[in-house]
């Protein structure tokens, strides 16, 4: 494993990164009581706001959890959080359980809190274990429908795709979906292969989500700016392409170093803007794909 990929994951997954003094966390509407709270070094955090207290999906990192608090509290609800959802184990989707999930209901798949209760070696580093107060009490194996008032929200798990413990949030009755680290718009993904992350998987869940959504849905990231389904599908596009390129030259009898050193095609340069470099991102589709 290259020295960069460990530090940007490092970086990425383990140390938290505290919004400045001067930034608030900002809630951007999404659709009806949807809303975005774009993460800052951390996963993207969706809410769903209800005067009963708020639906909220992922909790970012601790250091994070003041500026997300003052932003529920101008929202319906005033900052009451009932459901605190982990679409993923990731500490950047979780580190701030303790800080937001007190007197809440934290909910996740049933992979996420065994990964969550103990420490974890990511990468060749060390996540701590969260406290008990900070693991999910509610654990669900496929399907799960919370509810924000009468509005009912569709929690989904999709075995086999970033890890094997991903949930996809659905609020069918405004077109909005919070897709967790399932897609990272705009940008090469982590793949987690060493808890159950697989390419091949990944493409085909995808194509079950897109063929199920609105044309004009509204969809939330784990990173990346809001998204529609052109995006999405454009995602899944470079997860396939990926892919193929990468099984055509193992079916050559390419090493991974060459299969690195080959690079992609031109039209994957945007694709790097985010923390993970080409080579990064091959070397993770060649371990998914030689796990097969």
């Amino acid at each position: 494993m290259s020295r960069a990929l460990f530090v940007c994951l490092c970086a990425l997954f383990c140390v938290p990164v505290p919004l400045p003094a001067q930034e608030a966390a900002a809630a951007a509407p999404v659709a009806g009581p949807v809303y975005m709270i774009e993460g800052k070094g951390a996963g993207n955090i969706g809410v769903i706001a209800h005067p009963g207290g708020a639906i909220v999906i992922d909790s970012g990192m601790a250091a994070s959890a003041a500026g997300v608090r003052a932003a529920l509290e101008a929202l319906p609800g005033g900052g009451k959080i009932r459901f605190l959802v982990n679409t993923h184990w990731h500490s950047d989707h979780t580190d701030g359980n303790h800080a937001l999930g007190q007197g809440a209901a934290i909910v996740a798949h049933d992979r996420v809190r065994p990964l969550l209760a103990r420490p974890q070696s990511l990468m060749g580093q060390t996540t701590a274990a969260l406290p008990d107060e900070a693991l999910p009490s509610v654990t669900f194996s496929n399907r799960l429908t919370l509810y924000a008032g009468d509005l009912p929200v569709r929690l989904v798990h999709y075995p086999g795709a970033h890890t094997n413990g991903d949930t996809v949030v659905f609020v069918d009755r405004y077109k909005a979906v919070h897709m967790g680290d399932m897609f990272f718009n705009g940008q090469f993904p982590f793949l987690d292969v060493d808890n159950g992350g697989e390419i091949e998987s990944w493409v085909h869940h995808l194509d079950d989500i897109v063929s199920k959504l609105p044309a004009d849905a509204r969809i939330i990231p784990g990173h990346g700016p809001l998204a529609t389904v052109a995006d999405l599908v454009a995602f899944r596009n470079m997860l396939a392409r990926s892919a193929e390129i990468v099984g055509e030259r193992m079916k050559q009898g390419k090493t991974l170093d060459q299969v690195k050193n080959a690079g992609l095609p031109l039209e994957f340069e945007p694709w790097t803007r985010g923390f993970m470099s080409t080579a990064q991102w091959l070397e993770l589709v060649y371990r998914s794909l030689a796990k097969n």
